[in-house]
């Protein structure tokens, strides 16, 4: 089972992830636990664990890079009231880097010398999340209930936590 560890501020849980298009939104889809096909598009961004959140939410400049397209508009009930939102479905995966020195595993290709091997695991569901035009320079976006609920987050005091799905 994968797992991801990090740490944390106290009041904000930031960690790495990708969006990827859905079958038919790109040539090649990356299967869970592979890295992504040659040519397929994956971009890390950062992510705000929300776990009030019921959908993720991803910005209005992470859906023009990725050339995502709005497969309808869904009422969003937040802090500010309702607002009617673009909805995109995408896949989520996690960056996970082998330790300086390790043997890949077969299907992870050898990084450029300075660079650091990581492979990709991308959840087996796609996501249909909401775009949002907040901006900030610490989140691109916000990862909910929707993602969360895939696996088991652990939030500790010592300022540590732990993802693993």
């Amino acid at each position: 089972m994968p797992c991801i560890w990090g740490q944390h501020n106290s009041s904000q849980l930031i960690l790495p992830f990708a969006i990827l298009p859905v079958q038919g939104q790109s040539p090649a889809l990356p299967v869970e636990g592979q890295p992504p096909a040659q040519g397929a598009p994956a971009v890390l961004f950062k992510g705000l664990i929300d776990t009030g959140a019921t959908t993720s939410l991803i910005s209005t400049a992470i859906a023009n890079q990725l050339n995502l397209q709005p497969i309808g508009r869904v009422p969003v009930h937040g802090v500010g009231g309702i607002q009617h939102l673009n909805s995109y479905l995408f896949m989520v995966g996690f960056p996970f880097a082998f330790p300086p020195g390790a043997p890949l595993p077969a299907g992870v290709a050898q990084p450029a010398p300075g660079m650091q091997p990581v492979q990709l695991h991308v959840l087996s569901q796609p996501i249909q999340g909401c775009e949002y035009r907040g901006q900030t320079s610490a989140f691109d976006a916000i990862i909910g209930m929707d993602v969360l609920r895939t696996g088991s987050l652990v939030v500790q005091g010592n300022g540590t936590f732990s993802f693993s799905f």
